[in-house]
Order: C-alpha cells, then structure tokens, then sequence
C-alpha cells in the first residue's frame, strides 16, 4: 500500500493532521454522544441487527468503534494508521457485510462531524475532517473490494471444478411424524464435495448467487435431479426437493423434472418444495408449475412459511398439501410468546385448508414438546436427525 500516494492523491498535508491533533480534545468530548448516535443510526439496518446479535458482541464492538473515531484525531497518519483500517476491512468481509453499508456509516460520521466543527466554530477543522474520512472511505471499500474480488474469484473456480466433475452429492435429513417420531420422509439437501478432499461437503446455499450469476446453477440442479431420483430408485420412501423461482420458471427444465417424475416407480411419494417468498415474483409461475406436478401425482409444499408476505390468497391458489414453518419461528419458540402466536395460528390455518405442516429446526426437547403441543404434524431438525449421504439410507429406514 503506498501511503504517500494516498496521502498525497486526497492532498492531506502535516498541517490537516497538526489541525485535527491540536484539536482532539474537543472530539474527544463528543465521544458518548457520537456513539449513541451512531447506534441508533446503524441499528436501522437489519444486517447489523443480524451481526450485533448480543451484549457482549455489542460491547466489543463499541470499543472497536470508539478506538476508530479516536483515532481519527490522533494525528498520526502513518503505515500503523493504515493497518489498522485494513484490519477493520477485514472483518467486515468475513462478517459479510455489504460494502453499501460502509458507505453509510462515514456519511453519517460526516454529518456528526461536520455539525460539532461548525457549533464550536472550528470552520477551519472542515476541510481537514473532509480529507481524512475521503482516506478512511477509499482504504476500507478499496480493501473490502479486493477481498471480496479474491473471495469471488475462489468461489468461481470452486463451482466451475464442482460442476465439471459432477462433484454434486445429495444428502437426506429425516422428517418424523409428530406424534410417534417414526421417519415417515426425508428431504434431499444438496451438498458440494471439496475437488481437493471429497470428504469435506459444504452447503450450496453460501454459493447459490455466485451459481447462478456465472451460469453454472442449472448444471449442479441438473445433477442433483439425477442423483436424487436415482439414489431413491430403490426405496420406497416418500422425498422431497426443493425448487426455486429459477427452476420452474424455465420451461426446458421443468421438462426435465418431470421425466424424472415418469420414470419413478411411485410419483405419489414426490413431494416438491417452493419458497413462499418465490410466490412473490410471479404466483402464475408457481400455479402453472403445481398443477402439472399434481398431473403426476406429485405433493406441493410450501417451504420457509412464515419468511415472507405472500398474501393468503396466493396460499388458497396453490391449494398445497403440504406447509413448512419457517425455521426463524421454530427455533426460540419454547421462549418466544410471538412465536409461538404466529406458529399456533398457521397450524390451524393449515388444517383449515386440509394441509399438514411440518415444524423445521427442531433442535431440542423443547422446541419439539412445544410444537407437537400445537399440533405440528410432522418435525424436522438436528435434534431428530442431522442429514446424512443419501448412499447411506438404508431400506430398514422405509416406513
């Protein structure tokens, strides 16, 4: 990194830091309410919501906070200086978080700033103050950019040997009957092998835009079809796959689902699931879609119920046989009187409708005793069974 470039391209000269330093004092006093609020201002955003999600992470990362506003007025503008901003770019690419949001918080520092220079009539301070957070804002989004480029260009090239080797593996996770806990389906989860070490499998999910963005999605869905189908050929066991707004929008490849439906020895068990938010792009789509799956005797769900605001005349088209409540209203639900509220609500609704519902993340004894008490007909979570390769299911698991 050539700092004296830097330094020299935004035209911060020593009399900008002698400024800021022989000022610091007055900053210094607008540290507590600079932190208030910068929270009340950030906590707008859902992400951060998402990454401060406790006391003690709020805590670590308000000191963080006040070191880098600190440090702002120290002075002190040299290869330390500029580390330490790496490293604050750093974490925000291993947290995920949005470069957008970045570029939100300094504008918002700006404004604080700009406002305490002009009522202690510190007008000379403005210019100065200008630069510097001109430097904060190139270092952290130039650096979060090329990390995120690097980050991209590895996922490609994962996804591009993934898919030329077929390196697409499906994994089953139990589905178990309320009542008696016996498996009575499972659902088929796609994994993808590490072409380095095949035993280390990972999710498609943290890859799913980058597969669609580089047009390699349709070829990993294409190999999961297969090998789902196939690995169930020999068992009778009622499945489930799941399907996206992409998959059934695209009339050749729907096509092609349901000639794996045709050469199934029972379609009846084949039950498909469709985010409800998907419902939201075009619900004719997903009407079209069902009722030539039902052609064939295959099942509807509705997955991730509760996620999303499609209306209940979207639920009463597509009529399914099938709703899975959303993991996010499951899992606290044993603490959580909303949870519980909406939960208890859509299971009556459902049985209202003739459909069953089916509790995702059931991940202890707690949230399964709650569900099964509001009458959850099927669960589904870690605390029933972890998923597994579907080449390990045995025939002892049929019903």
């Amino acid at each position: 990194m050539d700092i004296e470039s830097i330094l020299k391209n935004h035209q911060f000269r020593e009399m900008d830091a002698y400024f800021l330093r022989k000022n610091s004092s007055i900053f210094f006093s607008y540290l507590e309410d600079f932190l208030n609020e910068f929270y009340s201002f950030i906590f707008s955003f859902d992400h951060a919501k998402e990454f401060i999600h406790s006391n003690e992470i709020f805590d670590n990362h308000k000191v963080a906070i006040s070191k880098w506003y600190l440090a702002l007025f120290d002075g002190s503008y040299k290869k330390e200086y500029f580390l330490f901003l790496k490293n604050i770019s750093d974490t925000h690419i291993s947290i995920g978080l949005p470069s957008h949001y970045i570029n939100a918080a300094i504008g918002f520092v700006r404004r604080f700033l700009r406002k305490a220079i002009i009522d202690e009539k510190k007008l000379f301070l403005l210019d100065p103050i200008d630069k510097l957070l001109d430097i904060n804002l190139d270092i952290l989004t130039t650096t979060y950019q090329e990390g995120d480029q690097v980050k991209l260009m590895k996922e490609v090239a994962f996804l591009r040997e993934v898919s030329s080797k077929s390196l697409v593996t499906p994994f089953v996770q139990p589905i178990c009957n309320a009542k008696t806990l016996k498996i009575e389906k499972h659902e088929a989860l796609m994994r993808l092998q590490e072409p380095e070490n095949p035993q280390e499998l990972k999710s498609i999910f943290p890859y799913l835009e980058t597969a669609k963005s580089i047009k390699i999605y349709r070829s990993l869905m294409r190999a999961m079809l297969e090998k789902t189908f196939y690995g169930f050929s020999n068992k009778n066991i009622p499945f489930s796959i799941n399907l996206n707004y992409e998959d059934i929008s695209d009339i050749h490849f729907v096509d092609e689902i349901f000639a794996h439906v045709l050469r199934d020895q029972n379609p009846s068990r084949v039950f498909f699931e469709i985010v409800e938010t998907d419902f939201l792009k075009d619900i004719s789509v997903v009407q079209s879609f069902t009722q030539k799956a039902r052609k064939f005797g295959c099942k509807i769900a509705i997955d991730d119920f509760g996620s999303g605001f499609s209306s209940l005349e979207n639920i009463l088209l597509i009529k399914p046989e099938i709703i899975k409540i959303d993991g996010s209203l499951i899992k606290n639900i044993d603490s959580s009187l909303e949870s519980e509220l909406i939960v208890k609500n859509t299971i009556n609704m459902a049985k209202d409708l003739g459909a069953l519902t089916i509790a995702e993340f059931v991940h202890n004894e707690s949230v399964m005793k709650k569900v099964q008490n509001l009458g959850a007909d099927f669960l589904q979570g870690f605390h029933l069974g972890k998923p597994a390769p579907l080449s390990e299911l045995k025939l002892d698991s049929l019903v």
